[in-house]
C-alpha cells in the first residue's frame, strides 16, 4: 500500500509543510523537482525564506506570520490561491495552492500541508478526486470533543471501509466507481459519509487522519 507521501507525489506538482513557526517540516521530492530546492536546504527553514512567494500582481506574500501559516493554530482555510515564485535556477513559476491541515504533535495545533499545482487558480485537490464544496474550519478543535479513532471507524460501514482504503491507494472517484462497480455518485456519497463520521473535511485529510491513527 502506498504511504501518504507516495500520494501526494503521485497527485500534485509539489508537496510542503509549516508548523506553527513557520517553518518547514515537509518538503516531498516532487516539490525538489519542482523548484530545485533539496528537502535538506528546505527543512527547518523559515517558509517565506525559502519560497520568497509573491502574489500573480507582484505583491509580496511570504511573510513572517502569514495568514496561511497561522492555520497551524486555528482559522479558516482559503480557497485555491495562486501565487508566483522562481525556482533554483531563477525561473519564474505560476502556481496554485489549496491548503489541508493535518494533526500534529502538540494539542489543538495544526500542520499547514501546501498542495501546489503548476498554472493559476487550479484545483489540486480535485485532481485527487474531491468533489465537494469548501467547507469553513472549525477555529480550534479538541480532541475531547472529537469521536475516537475506534468509534468513528467502526460507525463505518463495510462499503465505507472499502472506499477509504480504496482512497488511501490513490484512487479517483471514476477509479472507485470502476474498481465497486457502482456509479460516481454512489462513490461520492459513500465519501461524504466518511468524511462526517470521521469529522474531516477532505478525502486527504481522511487518509492522513486513517494513516496517524494506524486504521489502514
Amino acid at each position: 500500500m502506498p504511504t501518504l507521501a507516495d500520494l501526494f507525489f503521485r497527485a500534485v506538482d509539489g508537496v510542503f509543510a509549516v508548523d506553527s513557526t513557520s517553518r518547514i517540516v515537509f518538503w516531498n521530492p516532487a516539490c525538489e523537482q519542482l523548484m530545485g530546492i533539496p528537502s535538506k536546504d528546505a527543512l527547518e527553514r523559515p517558509c517565506g525564506d525559502v519560497l520568497k512567494a509573491c502574489t500573480p500582481a507582484g505583491q509580496s506574500l511570504c511573510k513572517a506570520d502569514c495568514g496561511v501559516a497561522r492555520l497551524a493554530r486555528g482559522g479558516s482555510a482559503p480557497e485555491t490561491f495562486s501565487l508566483r515564485v522562481r525556482d533554483a535556477w531563477g525561473k519564474e513559476l505560476n502556481l496554485s495552492v489549496n491548503i489541508i491541515l493535518v494533526p500534529s504533535r502538540r494539542k489543538d495545533l495544526w500542520t499547514v500541508v501546501h498542495l501546489l499545482h503548476r498554472g493559476e487558480t487550479a484545483d489540486t485537490l480535485e485532481s485527487m478526486g474531491r468533489s465537494f464544496a469548501p467547507r469553513p474550519w472549525p477555529a480550534r478543535r479538541k480532541t475531547n470533543g472529537r469521536t475516537p479513532p475506534s468509534t468513528a471507524m467502526s460507525c463505518l460501514t463495510v462499503r465505507e471501509h472499502e472506499t477509504l482504503h480504496l482512497l488511501a491507494e490513490g484512487l479517483s472517484v471514476p477509479a472507485l466507481s470502476q474498481r465497486l462497480c457502482i456509479s460516481p455518485v454512489t462513490v461520492r456519497n459513500h465519501i461524504q459519509h466518511l468524511l462526517a463520521k470521521l469529522g474531516v473535511h477532505s478525502q486527504m485529510e481522511a487518509v492522513a487522519y486513517a494513516y496517524r491513527h494506524n486504521l489502514l
